[in-house]
């Protein structure tokens, strides 16, 4: 510390040496030039940071992970586009998220030590996550670790009356919980989602968030994609 304040002192003397206002600040331009654009620049990054975080909108009609697939389904995208058409969605209100960049496999044992499983998972458990999709084992593996709405909740009766022939069920998470299969997941596998984007191989089921807060926008999207099936 010490060494510092004899080098500011010394370079405060050289300045004031310096015959006018000119010469002192060429002078520190050509010492200081890296300082100050480094300074410039991370000032400028701050409020930058601080403008986006007070005016970005943080609320969602709907947020969608799309796991373990390279299809353009993002926000964005063709899909995005008409399912936000279809939803007639106010973007100045809130927004409508599809994330198709999430790649783990509960399956596999790919989930605790996987960034993408533990961003997932800290989505879940803030509720702002309200669906995701996966191949049907892998849904029905992750279910089983209590991370999915079980859908004989009162708040998914409306989604069960619809579209109860597709529901998937898993072991429950906890045997406490329940003796019986619990229903995790609606298969779409006919929809628009494999025919025309063709996120997996073999099969697409939906599963939502234990803690969603956007049920009527999660029952909207399924209607979306099962709407055009039938």
């Amino acid at each position: 510390m010490k060494w510092l304040l004899s080098y500011l002192s010394a370079e405060k003397e050289k300045i004031a040496a310096l015959p006018d206002g000119r010469s002192k600040a060429e002078y520190i331009w050509q010492y200081y030039k890296l300082w100050i654009i480094g300074i410039v620049c991370g000032v400028t990054l701050l409020v930058y940071i601080i403008y986006q975080m007070n005016t970005v909108l943080s609320e969602n009609w709907l947020y969608v992970t799309f796991t373990n697939t390279y299809a353009e389904v993002g926000t964005g995208s063709d899909l995005w586009e008409d399912f936000v058409e279809y939803g007639d969605f106010d973007l100045s209100e809130k927004n409508v998220v599809f994330n198709n960049s999430s790649y783990f496999d509960y399956a596999s044992n790919q989930g605790v030590g996987n960034t993408y499983y533990e961003v997932f998972v800290s989505y879940v458990d803030a509720g702002t996550l309200d669906c995701v999709t996966m191949e049907k084992d892998s849904l029905v593996a992750l279910g089983a670790s209590g991370r999915l709405l079980d859908l004989n909740s009162e708040g998914c009766a409306s989604i069960v009356e619809k579209y109860g022939d597709r529901l998937v069920y898993c072991e429950p998470y906890d045997e406490e919980y329940s003796d019986d299969l619990v229903p995790v997941g609606i298969d779409v596998s006919d929809s628009c989602l494999m025919t025309e984007y063709e996120l997996y191989e073999d099969s697409c089921v939906i599963g939502i968030g234990a803690y969603s807060k956007n049920l009527d926008a999660v029952e909207l999207f399924l209607d979306y994609l099962i709407g055009e099936v039938s």
